[in-house]
């Protein structure tokens, strides 16, 4: 595949897009106000896990605000201790079953909370390969976390270059950017608690259990997943004697089934509504690890 090379003029900056709303208005804000000041590309991965509404709305984000998106998805080598290289794919071409994520499982094990490999295999590293494909050696990555997430940013920012434009120069709250997206003529289609993923292990047990009901067609994916992977314990794991099969993706190793036989039993479900205030025992429900509409790769 040709590939186009870029002659370094400026300082580079990738914009990650992760498909969220967050994400989409400070990409539109950096091509806006720092075009002059860096040379910008603008990258999406694709999990294969995305859901359907994500995928549209990147499209739409792309095409209306002129973001020239490069869409690309990991390849994920076999090989132990071979990196993954990055494929070039559209909207019309992206994976959509998955693929990316099954081939990440089948070398790597299950994703969790404590070893989100999905975000390095996926998405940091996809990206990551595509920028090297295209020469680019030293570059800064603007990543879509808010004034009022300010918890997310990485403590290693400043070593991997990361820059927080709704942080440092624009602060931004939820509420702007939802205001902004009012006002515009379209948006994502989905619910603040279902996400871009569609059963992210980072979601809470509520919006978890929300979602398998309001939308059971997406257990079997998940099920059959298991079903392949759950005994599975990678190279670079077999010599941890405190990893004990069967290994699943959601919180206190929940399979996908002990999720659905959750949200059978009467709980409040997750809100769409940011000013909702849970019980005690809905907090119980919704311990999270940042994930909100998208997830940051870094």
């Amino acid at each position: 595949m040709k590939r186009t090379k870029f002659k370094k003029t400026k300082p580079y900056l990738v914009i990650s897009f992760s498909g969220g709303r967050t994400s989409a208005f400070m990409t539109k804000w950096v091509l806006d106000n720092w075009k002059d000041k860096y040379e910008i590309i603008v990258v999406f991965a694709n999990t294969g896990k995305e859901r359907e509404e994500t995928l549209e709305f990147v499209q739409q984000c792309a095409t209306y605000f002129n973001f020239n998106c490069i869409w690309v998805e990991a390849v994920t080598n076999p090989q132990y201790r071979k990196g993954v290289s990055a494929k070039v794919v559209n909207y019309k071409t992206a994976s959509r079953n998955g693929e990316p994520f099954i081939a990440m499982v089948a070398k790597h094990g299950m994703p969790n909370v404590n070893s989100p490999i999905c975000t390095r295999e996926l998405k940091k590293n996809a990206i990551n390969a595509y920028v090297r494909s295209i020469g680019w050696k030293k570059y800064y990555t603007a990543i879509g976390i808010r004034a009022d997430e300010i918890d997310r940013i990485s403590p290693t920012a400043k070593q991997q270059r990361l820059l927080y434009p709704l942080v440092s120069h624009i602060p931004t709250a939820k509420h702007d950017i939802n205001k902004f997206w009012n006002g515009q003529p379209f948006d994502l289609r989905l619910k603040p608690y279902e996400g871009n993923c569609d059963l992210c292990f980072k979601k809470s047990l509520r919006k978890l259990m929300t979602i398998v009901k309001q939308n059971p067609d997406l257990v079997p994916w998940w099920g059959e997943l298991e079903k392949q992977y759950s005994w599975f314990v990678p190279i670079s794991k077999r010599k941890n004697e405190k990893i004990k099969p069967p290994l699943y993706c959601f919180r206190s190793n929940k399979s996908i089934f002990d999720i659905v036989e959750m949200a059978k039993r009467p709980f409040v479900p997750a809100p769409d509504d940011s000013k909702y205030v849970p019980s005690l025992f809905d907090l119980e429900l919704d311990v999270s690890n940042g994930c909100s509409e998208s997830c940051e790769v870094f």
